[in-house]
């Protein structure tokens, strides 16, 4: 079992959909389920789809879709995700391509469905899709208007997965972010649009996970769970209300004040990921994000009501300078030594960096869609689009390496002793986090065991063999003929 596998949010989405709309939906996460093509011929799938991000994973999007229509010559395929919206018309050149879906996939899926069903709509009437006709011509349909409103969407399909096998189980109750970041593909995904589910219903996903699966611990992803203030206030006086003894965490991108922080704590938010990404200021405005100040004095709100902040990092951005670097590595000594994780920065279709890579000529796209699998791990390990010299990157990621573990202990022991209290008062979430912590080590020493280079190329040759990014296959679903949905 890897260490960490994303919980498939965005496939449950589309397969509570399905199944509000009658049909029979299974769904395969690769990162754990061992069943392959072969073992879902006798439930005929009519359709099945595929959440596709750029890199490794295609390789294995691609050779499952090849191998469900050898088993299954009818069968229909539907790709979707960052990287099919990016390049649609390229996906559909693959003759085991017959569909594709732009931006989020729930109403496309479903009136895709209706359509094999029973044919009542026309392909050319689905806003959203792009698909091949008969001739080869591809066809990319009108956009889908952006759906303000998750309240109107199904709760997701978890029994279609064991929840529990899970390092963390999401809720994703919200879409776009007011911030425009050069380097995320959220913009472009969502149109530049931004929707939240309402309080409320977050309150009534959490009781559900936690009576139907023996959940104890939600991971809210998506930028507006804390950015929407107001939401996240009545949220938070909703959690405190009943009482629970549930726990929460989520991304944060901007600053905090201490009121806000500690609401968060007394509903239960035991940590957040404290989206950095750099501790130069000129580089933060190059991002078109933030400032360093908010970001460090949320950071000291959060560690003085026990919220565990952990930084994510990236660095090698255009641009970046050895000061900038400097200024970053400066900025965490100056936070005392947190917790943090640390990537290079890799450049990804539909953002603002990527077309500018592109536009300037310092990053050679591929030719093929074959091409695109191997493009994350070349841009960590074979481009440098910084000015910083290779050997000073090298030698911050090795000390990342070595320190991953000891930090977060010396940190805890430093901030928030109570902390290893938990071992005797809540001893699954204590020893629930000992265990992620050992398992992202694990992975950490083993790199620099075999001394293969960064983490990251360790991380995307797993990717590559297990699908660890769970976008490898999704959801599986049978229509039967003649109208009848079984």
């Amino acid at each position: 079992m890897p260490g960490y596998t994303k919980f498939p949010d965005e496939m449950l989405s589309i397969g509570g959909m399905l199944e509000s709309r009658g049909h029979s939906v299974k769904l395969i996460d690769c990162n754990l389920d061992k069943r392959h093509p072969a073992d879902f011929v006798d439930f005929a799938p009519e359709l099945v789809g595929f959440c596709v991000a750029t890199g490794p994973n295609i390789a294995d999007a691609l050779s499952q879709s090849i191998e469900f229509k050898t088993l299954l010559p009818d069968v229909k395929t539907v790709w979707g995700f960052r990287h099919p919206s990016a390049y649609p018309a390229e996906c559909l050149t693959e003759p085991c391509v017959d569909f594709v879906v732009i931006g989020p996939g729930e109403f496309t899926i479903a009136e895709l469905a209706g359509h094999l069903q029973d044919g009542a709509l026309e392909l050319s009437s689905i806003k959203g899709l792009a698909y091949k006709e008969d001739d080869g011509r591809i066809v990319i349909n009108e956009a889908r208007p952006f759906m303000p409103d998750l309240d109107g969407l199904p709760d997701p399909a978890w029994h279609l997965i064991e929840v529990n096998k899970y390092s963390d189980v999401t809720l994703n109750t919200s879409r776009g972010c007011p911030y425009k970041c050069t380097f995320c593909s959220d913009a472009t995904f969502y149109g530049g649009n931004m929707c939240d589910m309402s309080a409320g219903r977050i309150v009534s996903q959490m009781e559900r996970l936690h009576r139907e699966h023996g959940v104890q611990h939600i991971y809210f992803s998506g930028e507006r769970f804390v950015i929407n203030r107001e939401r996240l206030k009545e949220f938070c006086s909703l959690v405190i209300a009943k009482k629970w003894k549930l726990t929460w965490n989520a991304p944060v991108s901007g600053g905090i004040d201490e009121e806000t922080v500690k609401l968060m704590a007394k509903s239960g938010c035991t940590s957040v990921l404290l989206e950095v990404e750099t501790g130069s200021q000129r580089m933060l405005t190059y991002l078109d994000k933030g400032t360093i100040a908010e970001m460090e004095e949320t950071f000291w709100f959060l560690v003085k009501h026990r919220i565990i902040p952990t930084l994510f990092m990236m660095y090698g951005y255009p641009t970046e300078t050895v000061a900038d670097f400097k200024e970053s590595l400066a900025f965490l000594r100056r936070l005392d030594e947190p917790p943090y994780l640390y990537m290079k920065f890799v450049p990804y279709p539909g953002t603002k960096l990527f077309d500018q890579c592109v536009e300037q000529g310092i990053l050679t796209l591929p030719q093929t869609l074959k091409g695109w699998v191997n493009f994350p791990i070349v841009c960590a390990n074979e481009t440098n689009l910084s000015e910083i010299p290779q050997k000073m990157m090298d030698e911050a990621m090795a000390d990342f390496r070595r320190s991953y573990a000891t930090r977060r202990v010396r940190f805890m022991l430093r901030h928030n002793p109570a902390f290893f209290l938990m071992a005797v008062k809540r001893p699954g979430e204590f020893f629930r986090s000992v265990w992620d912590l050992g398992k992202y080590y694990i992975d950490i020493l083993l790199d620099e065991t075999n001394g293969s280079g960064s983490w990251l190329s360790k991380i995307s040759r797993k990717l590559r063999r297990t699908g660890r990014d769970s976008n490898k296959l999704g959801v599986v679903k049978q229509v039967t003929r003649g109208g009848e949905v079984s």
